[in-house]
């Protein structure tokens, strides 16, 4: 083994014993660190990017809200639930409901994020919308929430320890959805 490979690997040993108190840890000595986090902090992540507005074609206000997490591992993403409020600009009605998705994850290098990615709509319903605008509404609604959701940042590395990460040599290499969590795996960075 060189002095680089050598090297590295006692960086990534370090980074495990360094940061296992963080939320960071190590599947096994040999493994590479990974940082889990849970479902109730995803749910705290969540909530805080919540609720979210947009208005479609200058005539809807649409807010989302309240989403409720579930991991789905088998498939490594992760679905929300959101209640759905729209509000029509022109005459006034409003409307609830409720929307269903599920997402991939993907880690975004350039501001050390991860971010919903492959997003879809599985189910958005609009309870008391009249029902020519139901259907219509529930259409451009589910393309709009795509829209809305994809790329949302769910967890940022925080500064001191990215700082860390970059000192140490290591970066993050995948993003999974776990039956403990969404786990982030570091492995050495190359040079």
């Amino acid at each position: 083994m060189s002095a680089q490979q050598l090297s590295r690997r006692f960086a990534l040993v370090a980074v495990s014993s360094l940061l296992v108190g963080g939320g960071l840890g190590c599947a096994a000595l040999s493994g590479p660190p990974t940082l889990v986090l849970d479902e109730e902090e995803i749910q705290g992540h969540l909530l805080r990017l919540f609720p979210r507005e947009r208005r479609l074609l200058d005539l809807v206000d649409v807010t989302v809200a309240r989403p409720a997490l579930r991991l789905l591992p088998d498939r490594n993403r992760l679905s929300a639930g959101l209640e759905l409020r729209a509000r029509e600009r022109l005459l006034g009605g409003t409307w609830g409901g409720r929307l269903d998705f599920d997402a991939a994850l993907r880690w975004e290098p350039r501001d050390q994020t991860v971010r919903l990615a492959q997003v879809r709509v599985q189910d958005l319903a609009l309870d008391s919308a009249p029902g020519a605008f139901r259907s219509q509404g529930e259409r451009l609604g589910a393309a709009v929430a795509e829209l809305m959701l994809d790329d949302l940042v769910l967890y940022r590395l925080a500064g001191d320890r990215a700082q860390q990460m970059r000192l140490l040599g290591v970066v993050p290499t995948a993003v999974a959805v776990t039956p403990r969590g969404v786990e982030i795996t570091f492995q050495a960075a190359k040079s």
